[in-house]
C-alpha cells in the first residue's frame, strides 16, 4: 500500500510541476506559509530579545504602534540611561560572531543580499543563511539596534524559495522566481501590507524596470503569509490614523506635498551617501570583524542616551506623531531626530550589524513629514501633521528604495487608509527623481533587465541579425501582372495592408503598383498595370537577415520588400513589418525555451 500511494504522490506532483499555474499556486502557497510562519517567530524572537537585552539590562520599554498592542499614553519613565552603551554593544558582538562564523554573507540588509542572488547567484542563498539572518536581527534589532525587521524575512521567505526550488529540482529561472516571490510575502507578511508585498517583489530588483513574472507567484505567497501573520493583530494596520485628520479636498494644498516630496528625495540622497560612507569606513576598519557590530552599537548607545528615539524598530514613535503626540517630540527635537537616526542605522547596519533598512527609512521619512507639518502649517492651516507625517514617511522611502509604487501602496495599507492616496502619488514620484537614479539604499539593485546578470542571455545576443529573412517572408501572397488592366487591380491594392503590390510575370519581377500611383481621373478601364507601375522595386536577398531587411524597410515607402534569389529578378516570397516583427518573437520564444531547458 505504501509503495503505490508513493508513486501516486510523485506522479500527482510531477503533474503539478508541469503546468505554470497549478505549479505557482501550489509553490507560491509554499512560501507564503514559510513567510507568515517565520514573520511570526521573528516577531516573537524580537519581543523575546528587547526583554531580555534592551529592558532588561537598561528598563527602557519602546512605544509601539498600536496595531501590535501599543498605547498612545506613553511616557519615557525611568530607566538606566548609562547602560544603553552596554546594551548595545553586548547584542553587537553576540550578533558579529553568529554571523561571522556561520553564514557571512548575512551581516547588513537582508533585502540587499536577497536582490543580489536574484542577479548574480540564480537565486541560489544558503539553506542557514535564513536562520542566521533571523537570529543575529533579533538579537541586534533587540538590544536597541536601529535596524528593521523587513529585511531578514524577505531573507527567510527568498531563502526557502531558493530551497524549494532545490527540493523539486526547478531551473534557475523558476528558482528566481521562487526566491523573488519570497521577498514579496515576507515583507507583504510582517508589513501587514500583501499587495504592497507582492508588487515590490517585482519593482525592487530594478532601480527602473518590474520582474513581471514574479508578480501572481508573489500575490499568492504573500496572500497567504499575511493572512497567518495577521491573524495575531486581528488584521488590523500597523498605525492607526483617525479618519477625520486624513482628506484631500484642495488641490493648492499639492503645492506642499511636492515641497515635500521634493526635498524627500534630497534627504533620500543625504542618508544613502551617509550609510554607504559609514559601512566603507568600517569596511576599511582593520580589526576583528565581530568587533565591528559591537563598536557600531556602542555608539548608537551613545546617541541614545540623548535620543532614545533612535532605538530599535522606532514604530511606535512614528504612532504617537500619526496622533499629534509631539509632548517628545517638539520641532527642534524632530530636525535632529532626522539626521541622528540617519547616523544610528548607519553606525548599526553599516558596521556589520544585522537588520532591515526599510522601519529607519520609515521612521526618518515619519520625523522629516512632521517637522515639515511644523514648518508649513502657518502656510498651508488646513492641513494637519498626521497628512505631512505620512506623505514624508512613504514619499522617502519610496524614493531611496527606487520601489516607488509599492511603496506608495504599502503606505496605505500600513496606515488603513487611501485619503491622501493623489498627494502621495506626487510626492514618491518626486522624491523618486529627486533622488537621481542611481542613488538607491539598495545596492544590489540593477538599471533593468537589460542590465542584470539574470537575464544577460535574452539581450546579448543580436537577435534581429541571427534571423534570415527567407524565416520571416510569406511565400503566399497577391501580385499582378504588367497585363492586368488597373480596374481589375485596384480590389487587390485595396485589400492589402500597405496599398503596395508586386508586378509579376511568374516567378520573375517586374515591378510594384502603389495606390498613390493611380491618380484621379485615370482611365481604369483602358489602362494597364505597366503603364503607371514603378520599376523601382525595393528588394531584400533572402539570405539577409531581418535587421537589413527592417532597415531598408525604414528608408523605403513602400512597406513591402521584395525577397529575391540570387540572380536579383526571381521572387521568393514579400516580407514587411508585421512579419519581421512574428519572427522576432518567435525567436524570443525560442531562446528563453532553450534556456529553460538547458537550465533544467
Amino acid at each position: 500500500m505504501v509503495e503505490p500511494a508513493r508513486a501516486a504522490s510523485r506522479k500527482g506532483l510531477q503533474w503539478i510541476l508541469r503546468n505554470d499555474v497549478t505549479k505557482w499556486v501550489f509553490l507560491g502557497i509554499l512560501i507564503g506559509i514559510v513567510a507568515g510562519v517565520g514573520s511570526i517567530a521573528f516577531y516573537f524572537l524580537i519581543k523575546l530579545m528587547t526583554g531580555l537585552m534592551l529592558t532588561g539590562i537598561t528598563g527602557f520599554v519602546p512605544p509601539e504602534p498600536l496595531g501590535e498592542g501599543g498605547s498612545l499614553a506613553y511616557t519615557l519613565g525611568h530607566y538606566r540611561w548609562y547602560l544603553l552603551p552596554i546594551s548595545l554593544a553586548a547584542g553587537g558582538i553576540l550578533s558579529g560572531l553568529i554571523v561571522y562564523n556561520l553564514a557571512p554573507e548575512a551581516e547588513g540588509h537582508g533585502t540587499d543580499a536577497a536582490i543580489s542572488a536574484f542577479h548574480n547567484n540564480n537565486g541560489k542563498i544558503r539553506r542557514r543563511v535564513p536562520i542566521v539572518k533571523l537570529v543575529a536581527s533579533a538579537i541586534t534589532i533587540g538590544s536597541g539596534g536601529s535596524a528593521g525587521r523587513e529585511g531578514p524575512t524577505a531573507q527567510i521567505a527568498a531563502g526557502f524559495g531558493s530551497f524549494v526550488a532545490d527540493v523539486f529540482s526547478l531551473n534557475d529561472h523558476d528558482r528566481r522566481i521562487a526566491e523573488a516571490a519570497g521577498i514579496g510575502a515576507g515583507i507583504g507578511s510582517i508589513f501587514m501590507a500583501p499587495l504592497g508585498g507582492a508588487l515590490l517583489s517585482t519593482e525592487i530588483l530594478y532601480r527602473r524596470d518590474f520582474e513581471v513574472e514574479a508578480l501572481i507567484p508573489s500575490i499568492i505567497a504573500s496572500v497567504v503569509g499575511y493572512s497567518i501573520f495577521g491573524y495575531l493583530f486581528q488584521y488590523r494596520p500597523i498605525f492607526y490614523t483617525d479618519p477625520s485628520f486624513l482628506f484631500f479636498e484642495r488641490p493648492e494644498s499639492l503645492l506642499a506635498y511636492a515641497l515635500v516630496g521634493i526635498l524627500a528625495g534630497l534627504l533620500g540622497k543625504v542618508y544613502v551617501n551617509v550609510f554607504y560612507g559609514i559601512q566603507g569606513l568600517f569596511r576599511k576598519w582593520n580589526i576583528t570583524r565581530f568587533a565591528k557590530p559591537a563598536i557600531g552599537g556602542l555608539l548608537v548607545g551613545l546617541i541614545a542616551i540623548k535620543f532614545p528615539q533612535v532605538l530599535g524598530l522606532g514604530y511606535g514613535w512614528v504612532q504617537l506623531l500619526l496622533n499629534e503626540n509631539l509632548y517628545l517630540m517638539p520641532l527642534y527635537i524632530l530636525i535632529i531626530l532626522i539626521f541622528v537616526k540617519i547616523v544610528a542605522t548607519s553606525l548599526t547596519i553599516g558596521s556589520g550589524g544585522s537588520g532591515g533598512v526599510f522601519a529607519p527609512g520609515i521612521v526618518i521619512g515619519s520625523f522629516f513629514g512632521a517637522a515639515m507639518g511644523i514648518i508649513l502649517h502657518p502656510l498651508f492651516p488646513y492641513l494637519n501633521i498626521v497628512e505631512f507625517t505620512i506623505v514624508g514617511m512613504i514619499s522617502f522611502f519610496g524614493g531611496v528604495s527606487k520601489a516607488p509604487i509599492s511603496v506608495l501602496i504599502m503606505g496605505t495599507e500600513m496606515t488603513g487608509s487611501f485619503a491622501l492616496f493623489l498627494p502621495l502619488m506626487l510626492s514618491t514620484t518626486l522624491s523618486y527623481f529627486a533622488s537621481g537614479v542611481n542613488t538607491s539604499i539598495y545596492r544590489a539593485q540593477v538599471l533593468d533587465r537589460a542590465h542584470s546578470p539574470a537575464h544577460a542571455a535574452e539581450y546579448e545576443r543580436p537577435i534581429m541579425d541571427q534571423v534570415p529573412v527567407y524565416k520571416a517572408m510569406r511565400t503566399e501572397f497577391n501580385y499582378v501582372t504588367p497585363d492586368d488592366d488597373l480596374r481589375s487591380a485596384l480590389p487587390k491594392l485595396r485589400e492589402t495592408r500597405t496599398k503596395n503590390l508586386l508586378v509579376m510575370n511568374g516567378h520573375s519581377l517586374k515591378g510594384i503598383l502603389s495606390l498613390d500611383m493611380i491618380k484621379s481621373g485615370m482611365d481604369v478601364n483602358s489602362l494597364k498595370v505597366s503603364d503607371v507601375m514603378s520599376t523601382d522595386v525595393p528588394t531584400i536577398r533572402y539570405d539577409a537577415n531581418i535587421h537589413e531587411a527592417l532597415d531598408r524597410l525604414i528608408r523605403s515607402d513602400r512597406g513591402i520588400l521584395a525577397v529575391i534569389d540570387e540572380d536579383n529578378t526571381t521572387v521568393k516570397g514579400i516580407i514587411g513589418l508585421p512579419d519581421i516583427a512574428e519572427a522576432y518573437n518567435r525567436e524570443i520564444r525560442r531562446i528563453k525555451h532553450e534556456l529553460m531547458q538547458g537550465e533544467g
